[in-house]
């Protein structure tokens, strides 16, 4: 994927994740019978987020990466 697509994606992805994080905020008002359904269910969209449509980019394109160099291998 070239890099102008790839950055544009990445900006959607972001701001997806912004509203899952909207959703998260008012499922933890939720009682707990029913908030921690909803939050293994938030869950696996942030897993299936990450691993199929954002980390694919990442590993072409380093530099988009959202956590920059916070979890990558100090050599």
């Amino acid at each position: 994927m070239d890099h102008e697509t790839a950055r544009e994606l990445m900006a959607v992805y972001e701001r997806l994740g912004g509203v899952i994080n909207e959703a998260d905020d008012i499922l933890r008002t939720l009682p707990e019978a029913e908030r921690s359904t909803h939050l293994h269910a938030l869950a696996v969209v942030i897993q299936h987020l990450w691993a199929n449509l954002q980390h694919p980019i990442v590993r072409e394109h380093p530099d988009l990466d959202p956590d920059g160099d916070l979890f990558q291998r100090k050599a």
